[in-house]
């Protein structure tokens, strides 16, 4: 299966009603984003590891793609996606359900953590 980059036609069709609606425009502002590509750019992050600022420009702005993903993750949107997702994937590939595993990522700390000062004593030394 090859990197996914955008999503496929077929999925978006799925998981755009799964959005909450837009605010309305009709007294005037700016017009939404598009959300095809913030998910994209949402998804961009999530799979590279990269941070916000360093998202490629076809995404859109950084700022745009961060606030919508808050608004998302406040929504509960990625829960259903995730489980949409699990079906999509299911029939055009199939899930075998009979183990999991956990992934993390772990960073060692450049310095050794934050050093902390020599802590001087309050009372003279009983020696």
């Amino acid at each position: 299966m090859k990197t996914l980059r955008k999503t496929p036609d077929d999925l978006w069709a799925e998981m755009e009603p799964l959005l909450p609606p837009r605010p309305d425009r009709s007294k005037g502002g700016r017009p939404p984003a598009n959300d095809r590509q913030l998910f994209d750019g949402m998804f961009y992050i999530l799979r590279t590891g990269a941070a916000w600022r360093e998202m490629p420009p076809e995404y859109g702005p950084w700022t745009t793609v961060y606030d919508r993903f808050r608004e998302w993750r406040d929504a509960q949107v990625f829960e259903r996606l995730w489980a949409k997702c699990l079906h999509y994937y299911q029939a055009k590939y199939g899930l075998q359900c009979d183990w999991q595993s956990g992934d993390g990522t772990y960073v060692r700390s450049p310095l050794g953590g934050k050093k902390t000062a020599r802590i001087r004593p309050t009372a003279p030394n009983p020696e």
